[in-house]
């Protein structure tokens, strides 16, 4: 087999390892990717040289499956409360209501070190003051294991902690103590290092400027305002923001551009771009985006001092295949797939478009170079884009080259001042008029970005936009030998596809779905057109996440009380632009014990337009099956400054005769004034030993109780809870189950949980009482 021939091996080779990888992680045991490894490598050497590529392909494929499955289910240590010691090797992000993590390496749990990184959070009261980035800390913690996606295209924390090196998290800072490390961690010295130059660069700049230097720079986008990013990604430059192959090639550029005015050889530049891209990625947290464009610059500038021409596919393919086996966990990841996506448009389209048509003005060839590149791009990002974002940004052909220009010169600039910060005086002349063009770009990204109808907000794909992204790149293929006429028809057709697949679908049931969201409460009523939250759980996009991928738009949001738990979502419904027309929360609300950043919350959405009205005992809400009856609090019975679940919304719904009582937070003590009959409970105050006394469940004698809860004893407690009061409901715990879906028919209600659950393994059908296989 020749070199070129089995160069022609590399695309059937990275595509083998990603479907392994896929299978490992959705199998059981080890054994499969184990044995299948064993039993090609024989193969390899048994078969001819004409069939020895379906050995190799089996070959990849089995060590994709071991690979995958070793990936994807680490052995993590039980949960429960450890002494923690590690050493800050990240950031340290802020997110809502103050809650403050980071990543924490080399480290002990209860004096035992346990390989990877683990995820930290905790909320400021709990230490003071707050660790630095390089520190050594020392505190009591409860270790949980990351969750899966336990919701309907919901967020997959597990995974996601995975591909950022960490297999478990903890939370808390009890007792905590920062202190210099015992030992040397490059890691640790690097984010020392990251921390002190940010300081710098913000200090230098002023806070505006400086930030965004730290952010290009080394990737600190904790230091860029939400609303910022948010403006980027609407207009499709959201990569200027994230350090990735953009970033690295303009740092590659300026190196090799250095290196040969100083006539360095072709060796001696690759070996101090290696050297320096190296530390650029230990600089950047080893932040994989970086680690791949390095990887593909330095692959490329090998070849050439080889002199070997080899085909941009290969090329790419062989990164892709050193990658992935590096860190199989990648390729579920968006980033992962954005930039592969990116450079095999770059590499199957961008080329085939720039040969189509050669201007012979130089500027007039020059701008149809960088439209056939940006074409290239988004065709091959279109697919994650649709997925993750739901969003396309319309202007983003026009906005994407210029933008790319203006954002290579910031960079460069900032790389000028970091190489100045040891002379104050020469910064301090550079800093006010690089200050004032920052300043002046960043505001027509803002006034750009609020234009109206700047950004297609679109439904997740699915198989129709599967096949049309893949029509399109059938047509735009160089390779492939078609007639124009067979290009132009998979064109068009891919497009149309696209375009359907993309079309908002009527909904003609009537749904309740209880999300998981660990000991935070998160529903939405979706009856037949109309779509109602009730209470949209902390800030982590759950809610918002599952409006956004179907272009819905809530007709209100309904909150029980006020605490985080419950209302913290309304943020990620801002973040993610989706309007909220109408609030209702129970009479008294604001007036009870809540976070300040609630009624910043609150006031946020005044400004927006949110009506916001109040309800209490005996008012209605109406919907297209059915009605909502508000139970309590009831006027005359609020004090104020209580907790605010002494006072949460305690209501009772009915659809299509089939009744289910939200309980919301309520306390045992206040339980005997809304407690009434209804087939469906959803448990009080997350099963707290507090609530559902033995008369409420009596009084309300449900026949299926919805628990939200983050812990499997929780549930344990709660079932013995049902069983001494007397009676016997079927209990779908969010734990166990993940996400619940109720469909309520005339006949009745069907609940499905979205994970199978050992202890509950049927979906109920209401109508006969009887019970089926989920």
């Amino acid at each position: 087999m020749t070199l070129r021939e089995k160069g022609w091996l590399l695309p059937p080779a990275a595509i083998c390892l990603t479907v392994g990888i896929l299978l490992g992680r959705a199998a059981d045991s080890v054994l499969w990717g184990a044995g299948a490894c064993l039993l090609s490598f024989p193969a390899l050497f048994l078969m001819r040289s004409g069939r020895r590529w379906i050995a190799f392909s089996v070959l990849f494929l089995s060590i994709g499956v071991l690979a995958g499955y070793l990936s994807f289910h680490p052995s993590l240590p039980p949960e429960g409360e450890y002494l923690v010691r590690g050493m800050i090797t990240d950031e340290i992000r802020s997110g809502d209501f103050d809650r403050k993590s980071t990543r924490l390496s080399h480290v002990t749990l209860d004096g035992k070190a346990i390989p990877g990184g683990l995820y930290w959070s905790w909320s400021p009261e709990e230490s003071l003051p707050d660790p630095l980035p390089g520190d050594y800390v020392t505190f009591t913690a409860e270790l949980y294991h990351p969750e899966g996606a336990s919701n309907p295209d919901g967020y997959n924390f597990r995974e996601e902690l995975l591909r950022r090196g960490m297999q478990a998290a903890v939370s808390g800072a009890k007792n905590l103590e920062s202190d210099n490390a015992p030992f040397f961690s490059l890691p640790g010295a690097a984010a020392r290092w990251r921390y002190e130059i940010a300081c710098r660069l913000i200090s230098s700049l002023g806070d505006e400027t400086g930030r965004y230097a730290a952010g290009m720079l080394f990737g600190a986008r904790s230091l860029i305002p939400s609303e910022d990013r948010a403006a980027f990604s609407r207009l499709g430059i959201a990569h200027l923001l994230s350090v990735s192959g953009f970033h690295v090639a303009v740092l590659f550029s300026l190196l090799s551009f250095i290196l040969r005015r100083l006539s360095v050889s072709r060796k001696g530049i690759f070996c101090v771009t290696a050297f320096i891209l190296g530390l650029y990625c230990l600089l950047c947290g080893m932040n994989q985006p970086v680690l791949r464009a390095s990887l593909l610059l330095l692959l490329a500038q090998y070849g050439r001092i080889r002199l070997r021409p080899v085909s941009r596919l290969h090329l790419l393919s062989a990164s892709y295949l050193l990658l992935v086996l590096f860190s199989p966990v990648q390729i579920t990841g968006v980033s992962f797939q954005l930039t592969f996506g990116a450079m095999l448009g770059i590499v199957l389209i961008s080329g085939y478009l720039t040969d189509l048509c050669h201007p012979s003005n130089p500027l007039l060839r020059r701008i149809w170079e960088a439209f056939s590149l940006s074409l290239g791009v988004q065709t091959g990002i279109l697919l994650p884009q649709l997925s993750v974002y739901q969003q396309f940004p319309l202007l983003t052909f026009l906005i994407n080259p210029p933008a790319i220009l203006i954002g290579s010169a910031l960079i460069l600039s900032f790389w000028l001042i970091l190489c100045l910060l040891p002379f104050p005086a020469l910064v301090s002349l550079l800093a006010a008029p690089l200050s004032a063009v920052s300043g002046f770009l960043l505001e027509i990204v803002r006034k750009l970005a609020a234009l109206p109808g700047i950004s297609l907000w679109t439904p997740a794909s699915n198989w129709m936009t599967v096949l049309g992204v893949l029509g399109i790149f059938i047509a735009l293929f160089p390779l492939a030998r078609f007639r124009s006429s067979r290009r132009a028809f998979s064109l068009l057709a891919g497009l149309a596809l696209v375009v359907g697949s993309l079309l908002p679908t009527w909904h003609a049931d009537t749904e309740y779905i209880q999300f998981s969201a660990g000991n935070a409460d998160a529903a939405i009523l979706w009856d037949q057109n109309r779509v109602y939250v009730y209470d949209a759980g902390e800030a982590n996009g759950i809610v918002s996440g599952f409006l956004r991928r179907r272009r819905l738009t809530p007709d209100a949001v309904i909150l029980s009380h006020l605490h985080a738990d419950h209302a913290g979502g309304l943020q990620s419904l801002l973040d993610d632009g989706i309007p909220v027309p109408v609030l209702y929360l129970p009479v008294g609300a604001e007036e009870q014990v809540i976070h300040e950043d609630m009624l910043a919350l609150l006031d946020e959405l005044r400004r927006r337009g949110t009506e916001i009205r109040t309800l209490k005992r005996g008012d209605m809400l109406s919907f297209p099956s059915g009605n909502l009856t508000v139970l309590w609090p009831e006027a005359g019975r609020i004090r104020p400054d209580q907790d605010a679940n002494n006072y949460s919304l305690v209501s009772l719904l009915n659809l299509k005769g089939t009744t289910l009582l939200e309980s919301a937070d309520l306390p045992g003590a206040y339980e005997a004034y809304p407690a009434v009959p209804a087939r469906i409970l959803k448990a009080p105050h997350h099963g707290s030993s507090s609530s559902s006394t033995g008369d409420f469940l009596h009084r309300v004698d449900p026949e299926v109780v919805l628990l939200t809860c983050r812990k499997e004893q929780r549930a344990d407690d709660y079932q013995q809870t049902l069983h001494g009061a007397g009676i016997a409901p079927r209990l779908f715990a969010t734990v166990r189950t993940g996400a619940v879906f109720i469909r309520f028919t005339d006949s009745g209600f069907e609940v499905t949980p979205f994970l199978p659950d050992p202890k509950c393994q049927e979906t109920i059908d209401s109508d006969g009482g009887n019970l089926h296989e989920s």
